[in-house]
C-alpha cells in the first residue's frame, strides 16, 4: 500500500491506498460519496463519471492512487455551482430523468458540455455525440439533449460563471495502518512519450514526441521504405497490402470492455523526403460492433545529433458507434500514450534487428494496467 494525499471535493485525505483500488470504490466505500454510481465497471455506461482536474473521467477505470495532487470532484461538490443549478432545473423541467441511476454522471458530462460550448450554437446531433459516453436506458435522451440546449440558450453570449469550489476542510486524519514497504528501485529516467490531446472538430488530435537512439537518416529509411514493418510495431495494427501509389489496406484489432472490434479500412500514405515528414490517412468499419473510425497519422523526424533523433507523432481521429464511448476523457489519452510507448519500444527493437513483441489485439484491462505502470514509472 502507498501513502497518498488525495483531494476530493476540497478535502485532503492522508491515507494508505492499494495500488489497484479504483477511484469509484474509494469515493463510495471510504468517503461514503455514494452519488457516484457504479454500473458496468468497464468504462462503458458513464454512471461513475467524476471530474479530475477539470475533465470528466470514468472513476471505475481510474486508480485512486493516480489522483495524488489532482483536483477530484464528485457530484456532491456541485450543490452550489451555478451551471449545475440550471442543469438540475432543466433536467426536471424537460423530464430528462426517470430512474435516476445515470443522472449523476449525466449531469457532470452535461456541465462539461455547457462550459465548453457556452456562447456557441451547437446542434442536437453534436450534443448527442458529446453524450455518447453516458448511457441512459429510460429517457431516450430527448429530454437530456433538450435540457442541455435550454441551459446553453439561457447563457446566450454571457460568460459562464467560474466553477464553484467546495470549501477546503484541511487534511482529514484517518487511522494509519502499517503499509507493506516497497522495494527501493532505481529511478527510471525514461519517461516515455510526452503526449497532449486537444479537441478538433468532431474528434480529437493527440500529439506525442519521443527520442530514438538512432540517427535520423536511418530512422527515416525505415519509415519511408518499410511501412509494413513500422505498422507491425503498433499493437493491434496489421497492414495487409500496399501499392506503389501509396494506397493501402489493413486492420486494427481492439477490445474495450464488451466491445470487440476488428476495423477493416483503406487509406493512403504520403512522404516528404525533404522534410522527413509522412502522413497516413484512412477510414474503416467494424461490421460486428457497427463502429466506424477515420483518422490521420502524421509523423516527422528531427535530427538531434549524429546518433540520435526525435520523432513527433500526431494522430487525428473520429469514432462513431460503440467505440465512440471511449473517445472522451482521460482514458483515450492514456490508451494512446500506451500505444505510442509500445510503438517506441517495438520500433527500437526493429532498428536493432529484433522482432517486435507480438500482440494480436488490445484489451481494456491490459491497457489500463500498462497505463498504471506508466504512471508509476513517472512517479518513481
Amino acid at each position: 500500500m502507498n501513502s497518498k494525499t488525495v483531494t476530493i471535493n476540497g478535502r485532503a485525505s492522508d491515507l494508505n491506498i492499494e495500488p489497484r483500488r479504483n477511484l469509484a470504490d474509494y469515493v463510495r466505500e471510504d468517503l461514503l460519496l455514494t452519488g457516484t454510481h457504479v454500473g458496468c465497471e468497464q468504462g462503458i455506461c458513464g454512471a461513475c463519471t467524476v471530474v479530475k482536474d477539470g475533465r470528466p473521467v470514468r472513476s471505475c477505470l481510474t486508480w485512486a492512487a493516480s489522483c495524488e495532487g489532482s483536483d477530484v470532484r464528485t457530484i456532491e461538490a456541485y450543490d452550489t455551482d451555478a451551471v449545475m443549478t440550471r442543469l438540475r432545473e432543466a433536467f426536471s423541467r424537460e423530464h430528462a430523468l426517470q430512474c435516476g441511476f445515470c443522472t449523476p454522471g449525466m449531469l457532470i458530462t452535461a456541465q462539461d458540455i455547457v462550459r465548453r460550448f457556452a456562447g456557441q450554437t451547437i446542434s442536437d446531433k453534436r450534443i448527442r455525440y458529446e453524450l455518447s459516453g453516458n448511457l441512459c436506458r429510460c429517457t431516450g435522451y430527448v429530454g437530456i439533449v433538450r435540457a442541455i440546449q435550454r441551459v446553453l440558450e439561457s447563457y446566450g453570449d454571457q460568460p459562464v460563471p467560474d466553477l464553484a469550489t467546495a470549501p477546503s476542510l484541511g487534511v482529514m486524519e484517518l487511522q494509519d495502518f502499517d503499509a507493506i514497504p516497497l522495494e527501493e528501485k532505481t529511478r527510471d529516467e525514461s519517461r516515455g512519450p510526452a503526449t497532449r490531446s486537444v479537441a478538433e472538430g468532431n474528434g480529437r488530435r493527440i500529439e506525442a514526441q519521443f527520442e530514438l537512439a538512432h540517427p535520423a537518416p536511418a530512422v527515416w529509411a525505415i519509415l519511408r521504405d518499410e511501412l509494413p514493418a513500422m505498422v507491425a510495431c503498433l499493437p493491434g495494427a496489421e497492414l495487409s497490402s500496399m501499392n506503389d501509389d501509396g494506397s493501402l489496406e489493413g486492420f486494427f484489432h481492439v477490445k474495450l470492455g464488451p466491445v470487440s472490434a476488428r476495423i477493416a479500412g483503406e487509406g493512403k500514405a504520403t512522404f516528404d523526403d525533404s522534410r522527413w515528414h509522412g502522413e497516413v490517412s484512412g477510414q474503416g468499419t467494424d461490421s460486428r460492433s457497427n463502429s466506424r473510425a477515420k483518422g490521420t497519422l502524421s509523423f516527422s523526424l528531427e535530427e538531434l545529433d549524429e546518433s540520435a533523433s526525435r520523432m513527433t507523432v500526431s494522430i487525428s481521429f473520429e469514432m462513431s458507434g460503440a467505440l465512440a464511448q471511449f473517445s472522451r476523457g482521460g482514458l483515450v489519452e492514456e490508451i494512446i500514450s500506451v500505444l505510442i510507448e509500445q510503438f517506441q519500444t517495438n520500433f527500437g527493437r526493429h532498428m536493432a534487428g529484433e522482432a517486435p513483441v507480438k500482440q494480436s489485439s488490445l484489451g481494456i484491462f491490459q491497457l489500463t494496467w500498462m497505463a498504471f505502470k506508466r504512471w508509476l514509472r513517472r512517479l518513481f
